[in-house]
């Protein structure tokens, strides 16, 4: 797929988040649910799912990393995709993204935050950002809550 494949993907994947709402999660509960939802996409668009794949060759200071998720369609056409799923703006989440791309695939940033992205996103990584709401309870805890419409 050229560029047009990666903003089709990125389209495809908001508006597949765009259907989707929670309540009062926990961050580890927000992270779970979206890497469960981006796969239940994936599948959905004929792909198979790998989570925590390891990356072939390394990058920063020689550390080799693992994406959250990489897609392979079925038909065995077509680029795999690899998705990052963040509540922050990882640099090295994104160092891992930009090697996938330059690898081939088609790089996708999930992240759950409505504080602003601080890096530069080069062209071969689209960013989707799922606008969470957080607050905390009576009791200290900090949950998490996403109404539809709000991934962008």
């Amino acid at each position: 797929m050229t560029e047009a494949g990666l903003e089709a993907a990125a389209r495809s994947l908001r508006a597949w988040l765009n259907r989707q709402q929670f309540s009062d999660l926990s961050t580890s509960e927000v992270t779970a649910f979206f890497t469960d939802s981006v796969a239940d996409w994936a599948t959905d668009q004929g792909y198979e799912v790998q989570r925590e794949v390891k990356l072939p060759t390394a990058t920063r200071q020689n550390r080799t990393g693992r994406l959250d998720l990489q897609l392979r369609h079925r038909s065995g056409k077509g680029r795999l995709i690899s998705i990052e799923v963040d509540r922050g703006t990882k640099e090295w989440s994104l160092e891992k993204l930009v090697q996938a791309a330059e690898l081939g695939h088609l790089a996708l940033w999930l992240r759950w935050s409505r504080a602003p992205v601080t890096l530069p996103i080069p062209p071969t990584v689209r960013l989707i950002r799922a606008q969470v709401l957080s607050r905390t309870t009576l009791t200290r805890a900090k949950v998490h809550s996403l109404r539809p419409d709000n991934c962008g």
